[in-house]
């Protein structure tokens, strides 16, 4: 009997992509937070000011928000894509259980008697 895995191996591979996406896009947001509140010196507050230089004026923070933004659209539609490939095989399985049931017959025992009409 083989056994059937509930996440397969495509499933598993994007969440881990997206989460790992996600977890740049946090650690972006999180320099670009920190790039607000720091000297202008700094050797970051100059990788965001090099970032936005060469990015069309989105650095850290913005682009965090972006590659965020696009691991929750990766998991979401994986998700909803997984949850309707699930519902179909559970009513499959409903149909084809309903299908294989038989109906129970009841037997009735009765005796019967010829009654005479009359005129």
């Amino acid at each position: 009997m083989k056994k059937k895995l509930p996440v397969t191996i495509f499933e598993l591979v994007v969440y881990i992509l997206s989460g790992l996406m996600g977890l740049w896009g946090l650690t972006y947001l999180a320099l670009g937070m920190a790039c607000s509140f720091i000297a202008h010196e700094s050797d970051l507050y100059k990788a965001d000011l090099h970032l936005k230089a060469t990015t069309g004026q989105m650095g850290f923070l913005w682009q965090g928000l972006l590659v965020l933004g696009i691991a929750v659209v990766v998991s979401v539609v994986t998700l909803l894509v997984t949850a309707k490939k699930s519902d179909r095989e559970f009513e499959k399985s409903q149909r084809r259980a309903a299908r294989l049931k038989k109906p129970t017959e009841t037997v009735v025992d009765a005796e019967v008697s010829e009654v005479k009409a009359e005129d």
